[in-house]
């Protein structure tokens, strides 16, 4: 059964409850009045009558009765503050999202706008609001929203500026989109439900900041029924009749519970589900022989459309200490998820079926949230994938690391050479210059090993490394591998590395766990899998990793009478900091130019030049010889969609809120508006058939897509303009080894077929060997050498390419297996 079951039960009764709640008070306020049994003015017995009677609560200080003063004087709170909730969140979410797309002069002034407002206290800001504006219900709604406006404006800029990150906006926005599509269409649906939350709360401080105002006398002014206004009339009387007092007192008090309530019930923090407590005693140090990770029958499920699936079945896994066992699979096998169910971690959405997890010989799975953090701050440390986000960007590189010693308890003392030890352990620098760089000071191989320290600087029994050379071109990748391998040799912690290259892992690794469709098909020694593959899935990553090795030469396509793309002495900025150099590029109709270098070399800058998304730089840029401006403002209609972008991360070139067919059909829309609804339909379907996927396919959202079947989707999204050059920004760097063959061989065949240029920006020299075409290698923002693939891979002059071709992973022979280890079936 299920785990987590009890506690959503929990979770949705505590939701029912406070929505009942909610919306009986809410009912009651706005129905009061009808339900009133006597005018609110209608003076019934002397001033402050006790309960009896005509007037079951007694009458206030004018004689009338408290009943039905209560029952008529909630309507206007309600409303009231909704009305002036809506109007701060049209005004603010307006504001912050433009302030956040626009950038330029219009984020400091909304900002310091908001500042000027937040720099007052609301009890001020909402006194010289109603001054301003003059009392009664207007005035105190305008002065409502004024007070809410500043924070939510905040919050919404800071939240658009998160969701402005995901390639899929990148990718609007370098196509054309207009400003309210982006807004409305690309970036709220996925602000939604951060907004709502945020809004929920807001009512709250709503109803408050109203109530106040009312309690003030700034609101609705007598002989009108209002609950603050009531509580302020009667409150000299309290002594003589308490009820006129408290009673609207507590329907305020239980409006602003059940609100609050009902936001903690739906919108919950994420919380690991409530378990048995179990006693855990840190040990002291694992047994030297026993495993230090041993998984029985873990499985993890998932809800989907189609019912319960499972993400991981079934596995049995162990790992001994100082070995490194590397998971491979292809995309969508569950490696993430084993990975981080090892360390008692679910993603939203999954939850545990059934299984045991040990680490260091304790149990991981029905802890407490305090427990399970002290055994994995002892035991047990983590580098993610991206090592875009693998840092805080506010944090220096010692803080960095020393917040991990911190929060394992090192002496602040022992801290100093504990940072650098750990810096020195992965071969970087540990002077005091270092230790002071911010993360967007180091490159991408930088930033990975400073994650990499931050997690060994505790001296785990376990690392869990999640796809760390994915994002880093071949040398940086095999000197990053050859670290792990050297910290195996050193007597450092089990490694459990996961992986989609198998290639690059073969080297460091001791033992291969191959997933496929969450089952653990095969694992053995390196050595013996790769020699004897004896699963189905293994033989396929065995013959992609053997495909590695650099092909033949291509053949060239014939140059155009005239360039599809030329660049000519391309010289960028960011900030007061010069990224690019002097760089000069062309490439015909048809053709390819691969562009390849190290990481921070300035591939990716090059790529937001070309598509205006990073328009701080000098140089001719011309299309099929017509001039470009060098932002996306400046471009026309057609020079938009003659140059399409296909991001980087497959997982996230597509809004996760949008049908395939809607997010293929857009751009169709967007340029081709003569089609019919029919017509866009058919459009759609041929799109998706090109770039090998079915009509069927349309109707998905990208969460039921594999990681190549999403990237022929952004495949289909750029071809929907028929563009005339592609700019393809580490199009297989996600993928597994046969998902990227198939990309390959559809960016030849499109090229081929179609006769769309290429611009292929890449870390994997296989691809621009597979490509064919020209070749360019960039490196400290200068081109520093380029010519045809098959000549520079061949006789490469400069040392750069030298080394990135040195550092292309092959299979390492065959070698005896350990003794003790098996394959499993």
């Amino acid at each position: 059964m299920d785990k987590a079951t009890p506690a959503r039960g929990r979770g949705r009764l505590r939701a029912v409850v406070a929505a009942v709640v909610l919306v009986a008070a809410v009912l009651l306020a706005l129905l009061g009045p009808l339900l009133a049994p006597h005018g609110t003015g209608e003076v019934l017995d002397m001033p402050y009558a006790p309960a009896g009677g005509s007037t079951p609560l007694g009458t206030d200080h004018l004689g009338a009765d408290v009943l039905s003063r209560f029952l008529a004087g909630g309507r206007s709170l309600v409303l009231l503050s909704l009305a002036a909730l809506a109007a701060a969140y049209v005004l603010g979410a307006s504001a912050g999202m433009l302030a956040a797309l626009r950038g330029g002069r219009i984020d400091p002034v909304v900002l310091r706008a908001a500042d000027v407002l937040l720099s007052l206290p609301a009890f001020l800001l909402l006194s010289l609001t109603v001054v301003a504006l003059g009392r009664g219900v207007a005035g105190v709604g305008a002065a409502t929203a004024v007070v809410l406006l500043p924070e939510i404006v905040r919050v919404v800029r800071a939240t658009t500026l998160q969701a402005l990150q995901h390639d899929y906006v990148e990718a609007a926005v370098a196509r054309g989109e207009r400003t309210a599509y982006v807004l409305l269409r690309e970036v709220l649906p996925n602000l939604a439900p951060v907004l709502a939350a945020d809004a929920a709360v807001r009512f709250v401080g709503a109803v408050f900041v109203v109530s106040t105002a009312g309690f003030l006398g700034y609101g609705a002014q007598p002989p009108a029924a209002d609950w603050g206004l009531m509580v302020l009339e009667n409150r000299d009387g309290l002594s003589l009749q308490p009820l006129a007092v408290a009673v609207p007192a507590v329907g305020i008090l239980v409006l602003l519970l059940a609100a609050n309530l009902l936001v903690d019930a739906v919108f919950p923090a994420a919380r690991r589900p409530r378990t048995r407590r179990r006693p855990v005693v840190v040990a002291a140090d694992a047994v030297a022989d026993a495993p230090v990770l041993r998984l029985r029958g873990l499985t993890v499920g998932a809800d989907g459309p189609s019912g319960t699936r499972s993400v991981v079945e079934s596995v049995d896994l162990e790992l001994a200490p100082g070995r490194v066992l590397a998971l491979v699979g292809p995309s969508g096998s569950g490696k993430t998820t084993l990975a981080l169910a090892a360390l008692g971690e679910l993603r939203p959405g999954l939850a545990l079926r059934q299984g045991e997890v040990h680490l260091a010989g304790l149990p991981v799975l029905g802890l407490t949230e305090r427990a399970l953090r002290r055994l994995r701050s002892r035991h047990a440390g983590y580098v993610p994938q991206d090592p875009r986000t693998s840092l805080a960007p506010t944090m220096r590189v010692a803080e960095h690391i020393g917040e991990f010693l911190r929060a394992r308890s090192v002496p602040r003392a022992q801290r100093p050479e504990r940072i650098r030890s750990a810096l020195r352990a992965v071969r970087l620098p540990c002077d005091d210059a270092f230790l002071r760089r911010f993360p967007h000071q180091l490159s991408g191989g930088q930033r990975q090993r400073v994650a990499l320290a931050a997690a060994l600087a505790h001296r785990p029994d376990l690392l869990v490394l999640d796809e760390p050379t994915s994002a880093l071109d071949p040398a940086t990748a095999a000197a990053l591998l050859a670290d792990i391998k050297r910290l195996r040799e050193d007597g450092g912690p089990a490694i459990l590395l996961v992986a989609h290259d198998l290639a690059q892992v073969a080297s460091a690794a001791d033992e291969v766990a191959v997933l496929d469709a969450g089952r653990l098909v095969e694992r053995g020694p390196v050595a013996e899998v790769l020699a004897r593959p004896a699963s189905a899935t293994a033989r396929r990553l065995v013959d992609a990793a053997r495909m590695t090795a650099l092909p033949g030469p291509r053949e060239v396509a014939n140059h155009a009478d005239t360039p599809a793309l030329v660049l000519r002495g391309l010289e960028a900025r960011r900030g007061a900091r010069r990224v690019l150099t002097a760089i000069d590029l062309s490439v015909d109709p048809g053709g390819c130019l691969s562009v390849v270098g190290p990481s921070g070399g300035g591939k990716t800058t090059l790529l937001r030049c070309l598509t205006g998304l990073h328009p701080d730089w000098s140089g001719d840029l011309r299309l099929a010889g017509a001039e470009v401006p060098h932002g996306l403002r400046g471009r026309s209609r057609d020079r938009l969609r003659m140059l399409q972008l296909v991001p980087q991360d497959p997982h996230d070139s597509l809004n996760p809120r949008h049908t395939v067919g809607r997010i293929i059909a857009r751009p169709l829309g967007q340029y081709r508006p003569e089609l019919d609804a029919e017509a866009l339909r058919r459009e759609v379907h041929r799109l998706l058939e090109q770039v090998g996927l079915a009509a069927e396919h349309a109707d998905r959202r990208p969460e039921h897509l594999s990681g190549g079947q999403r990237q022929r989707v952004a495949l289909a999204r750029a071809l929907a303009v028929e563009p005339a050059v592609l700019l393809c920004d580490e199009v297989t760097s996600a993928l597994d080894a046969p998902t990227a063959d198939t990309v390959i061989a559809l960016l030849a065949g499109l090229r081929r077929e179609l006769g769309v240029a290429l611009v292929v920006v890449t870390h994997d020299l296989t691809v621009p060997a597979r490509l064919g075409g020209q070749l360019a290698v960039l490196a400290d923002g200068r081109i520093r050498e380029s010519g045809p693939t098959d000549r520079m891979l061949s006789a490469p002059t400069d040392p750069v390419t030298a080394e990135l071709l040195a550092a292309v992973p092959s299979l390492p022979m065959a070698r005896p297996a350990p003794a003790g280890i098996t394959k499993q079936p």
